[in-house]
């Protein structure tokens, strides 16, 4: 019974573990979608123009790079209860604690750049810094 539980327990911190990952990459993908549109929409704009919008992108990384430590973290919690010896249980704390310091930190950078552009969490960026999207318009000429 003890040895089906250490095998449930490990597949279980794995799936967490790959659920992290998925969410790193959501991540990364959704951070590289925004920037490619700031860089597109915004050619030869002047930096101190583009700071919200990169300010924005690097929020919402931030955001989905803590949730995805969270995950890490509990894959730790969970391998913690199937570790047969004291060194590997030494490991995954340390492990843990970097984890944990990581996310602190991280979450201290949110919240001070939450400040400095304070918005709803999950939404774009207010209206009086949304990037234009181009118009396409027909010139009529007066009949």
């Amino acid at each position: 019974m003890e040895e089906l539980f250490k095998i449930w327990t490990w597949y279980l911190a794995s799936g967490v573990e790959a659920i992290a990952g998925l969410l790193v990459a959501f991540a990364a993908l959704q951070a590289t979608f925004h920037a490619l549109r700031l860089i597109l929409h915004k050619p030869g704009q002047q930096i101190g123009v583009q700071e919200p919008y990169t300010e924005y992108i690097r929020l919402g990384l931030g955001r989905w790079l803590a949730l995805a430590l969270e995950f890490e973290l509990g894959a730790d919690i969970l391998r913690t209860a199937i570790a047969p010896s004291w060194t590997e249980i030494g490991q995954l704390a340390a492990i843990a604690t970097i984890r944990t310091l990581l996310n602190y930190f991280l979450q201290q950078e949110i919240d001070r750049a939450a400040q400095r552009y304070p918005q709803a969490p999950g939404h774009s960026p207010p209206t009086h810094i949304q990037p234009p999207v181009p118009l396409k318009t027909e010139v009529r000429k007066p009949q």
